[in-house]
């Protein structure tokens, strides 16, 4: 009985939890998109396809699994010159508790990038995005105080709960702006995000709204060369959604067996995400692949209770790369 008292408790903890704010992923440079409508079309090459899959404390129950794709391109390449002017889309889906929670959203994004001089080295960029988002629950993967018997939680018995709907649908709004200085090998960007301008509301309950909070982001950070062989990338960002916020800095050092070599790469690095985790993260680009591997180690109370909360997440970004024009690959953000 008590273990399924203790699963009712992570259930309830774990569906307020993802009510209080979005998903996002460790490796958020990998996943532009959902990070700042601004870096739509902004990348080496014709095309960009990116994906992020995340297994967040794994060792709680599988509580939360969350995936995303994204895809953006250019238009109007030869008219604009040295300013930019990118389109994409984005898929996301999130599932809390096993599944009792459930949340999925597609976005269209359109981002405008000001050349700022004559060479193009730098841009300020201004971009929006609309999305149409869908949270569901699933009734029969969730416990309620009414269904409690005498041999532990009974699913046939009437929760006695006033739900009026299992789905709640909505539509959004969102923005960022951002500034990227590019010269050669040194970079370095600065950009702010606000999603969920309309605050939509949305409820499970016919006589308890719920009001979606808005998420803003403030990000930065650099890269320079080290050497010829290697590159040094450093990048922190602040969010906060709601009553949470979340802070990270971390670095990473791309290594590339020959020269100034784009195409194959190897990186290395580590970040550290303020109250709630560490993670180690490593990469390798191969020709237009670009693969990411992050490791969470939970250091909040969750972790101490369980040693096993850890949370694996992999990134893949193809970059279509022209081959009739310089390649610098980007891929931090």
């Amino acid at each position: 009985m008590r273990r399924y008292i203790k699963y009712f408790i992570l259930v309830s903890f774990f569906v307020q939890k993802a009510f209080a704010q979005d998903p996002h992923f460790s490796q958020y440079f990998s996943s532009p998109l959902s990070l700042n409508p601004a870096f739509t079309g902004y990348y080496d090459g014709e095309h960009r396809l990116s994906t992020n899959f995340r297994n967040q404390w794994v060792g709680a129950g599988d509580p939360f699994t969350t995936a995303s794709v994204s895809f953006d391109t250019r238009v109007m390449r030869e008219k604009l010159q040295k300013s930019l002017l990118g389109i994409g889309v984005m898929v996301m889906t999130d599932k809390t508790a096993s599944g009792s929670y459930n949340s999925n959203y597609l976005a269209l994004s359109t981002a405008y990038h000001q050349s700022l001089d004559e060479e193009g080295f730098q841009h300020l960029a201004v971009g929006f995005q609309a999305s149409s988002g869908t949270r569901a629950l699933d009734l029969n993967r969730i416990s309620f105080n009414d269904q409690f018997a005498s041999r532990g939680f009974d699913l046939s018995l009437t929760n006695n709960e006033n739900f009026v709907t299992r789905r709640a649908n909505y539509t959004d709004f969102n923005f960022g702006l951002m500034y990227n200085y590019l010269k050669d090998r040194n970079r370095f960007y600065l950009g702010t995000s606000f999603y969920h301008v309309t605050q939509p509301k949305m409820s499970f309950l016919g006589n308890d709204p719920y009001t979606l909070p808005s998420r803003m982001t403030v990000h930065g950070g650099g890269s320079f060369m080290v050497g010829m062989q290697g590159e040094l990338f450093m990048s922190a960002q602040y969010m906060v959604q709601g009553t949470s916020k979340n802070q990270v800095i971390g670095v990473a050092y791309g290594y590339s067996p020959t020269e100034y070599n784009d195409e194959n790469v190897i990186y290395f690095g580590a970040f550290y995400r303020h109250k709630d985790a560490v993670y180690p993260y490593i990469g390798y680009l191969f020709h237009e692949f670009q693969f990411g591997l992050s490791y969470d180690i939970n250091t909040t109370n969750i972790q101490v209770s369980n040693k096993r909360n850890k949370s694996l997440e992999l990134s893949f970004i193809y970059h279509f790369f022209d081959p009739n024009t310089e390649r610098r690959v980007m891929p931090w953000y």
